[in-house]
């Protein structure tokens, strides 16, 4: 019941949406009428055109069923926005623009606060050394898509498992893909730190450099069907980390130093990826376009139409010298172009970083409260 209340909701602001004399601001009217883009324009010009790319492949009648939006209503929202970066306004008439012709809405989010914040983390493409054959110390495989994986479609959605004497059962689980080599003869490639491949898991993406020093992109083709769990929570909840402490340096510093622990921490988590090369080297969304460092995210989109225009509001880190000395605000135009096992609900977004060791730094430390507001280009009366 919540949940169609929730959909119910959203679907009403965007259908209820009509001209009026001043912008429709339903959470924090003195961010909305006074904020700025703190990124480059032409990162943002990049990630309108991507996700235009993507709505202009669609049927223009075509409705994402999760939200009740058109894709319609969000092609003439972003051609209109297009327009605008691409016209010889300032910054400040830019904005203007913005706000006088756009509905601004919150994300509905989580906690007790009006207007309820959402969790703003960051994920990134990491850059891993990699041989294309097993041979020490490239000893850890990354899988393409294992011959015995079937996908079922029922009346509960698509179903990733086996079939074993007739009997579909549930694909095999991390522990046993690792412990028991269930998908040998599917390797990709071979990696030289079995944290690098835990961690490609849960970036989705990343870049290859082989013994050669050539760079290949390697991408998420499907995931195992088991259900994502973080070893960030566990290590928390079984105290070998605070939450002040939680990041994906921590984490793998401390299970270098704990290797006994390590099979015991990795594989709380069952869920497990398969992946295929890429043409490009860019990170790419589940749009099928190239994500954006610093303008696209990350949410559920069962809950938010993909491809959609954002404003972020939260903080981010500050670095010198490659250390994290600071934090400083963040407010930007971003665009839903991805999603993610561990980005569920209302309240989550995960905001890309870009590629390489410090993108991966700042990525680690983002956990931080902030506001989300979709934008809609306000219906003609």
């Amino acid at each position: 019941m919540v949940r169609i209340l929730l959909l119910l909701w959203i679907q009403l602001l965007f259908w209820g949406v009509n001209c009026q004399a001043t912008p429709l601001i339903t959470g924090d009217e003195t961010f909305i009428k006074s904020f700025s883009d703190d990124f480059d324009r032409e990162s943002l010009l990049q990630a309108t055109e991507r996700s235009l790319d993507y709505l202009h492949a669609r049927p223009a009648h075509s409705t994402f069923t999760s939200t009740g939006v058109s894709v319609r209503r969000l092609s003439e929202s972003l051609s209109f926005f297009h327009n605008l970066l691409t016209s010889n306004l300032t910054d400040q008439e830019f904005l203007e623009k913005v706000r006088d012709n756009f509905v601004f809405f919150p994300a509905a989010g989580t906690g007790g606060k009006k207007p309820k914040s959402v969790l703003v983390t960051g994920y990134y493409q990491p850059v891993v050394e990699g041989s294309l054959q097993r041979k020490p110390p490239f000893v850890y495989p990354v899988y393409s898509i294992p011959e015995d994986l079937v996908i079922r479609r029922s009346s509960k959605g698509a179903e990733v498992g086996r079939f074993v004497g007739g009997r579909f059962l549930p694909y095999w689980s991390r522990e046993e893909i690792d412990v028991q080599d269930r998908a040998a003869g599917n390797e990709l490639v071979w990696l030289k730190d079995p944290l690098d491949a835990f961690f490609l898991h849960i970036e989705g993406s990343g870049l290859v450099r082989l013994r050669n020093g050539t760079l290949r992109g390697i991408h998420y083709a499907i995931k195992n069907g088991r259900p994502y769990r973080s070893i960030g929570k566990y290590m928390v909840d079984t105290g070998r980390m605070t939450l002040k402490e939680a990041s994906m340096q921590f984490m793998r510093s401390y299970i270098n130093s704990h290797p006994q622990e390590k099979d015991e921490i990795l594989f709380f988590n069952s869920s497990y990826i398969f992946f295929h090369w890429t043409d490009t080297l860019g990170a790419i969304g589940n749009l099928g376009q190239e994500v954006t460092s610093g303008r696209s995210v990350a949410v559920d989109q069962s809950f938010f139409p993909p491809a959609s225009l954002c404003l972020l509001k939260a903080r981010q880190p500050v670095v010198q010298s490659g250390k994290i000395v600071g934090w400083k605000p963040l407010q930007r135009f971003v665009l839903a172009q991805d999603t993610g096992s561990a980005i569920q609900g209302p309240g989550r977004v995960d905001l890309f970083m870009g590629t390489g060791d410090l993108a991966g730094l700042v990525a680690g430390r983002m956990k931080e409260r902030g506001s989300l507001y979709y934008l809609l280009l306000r219906e003609k009366e």
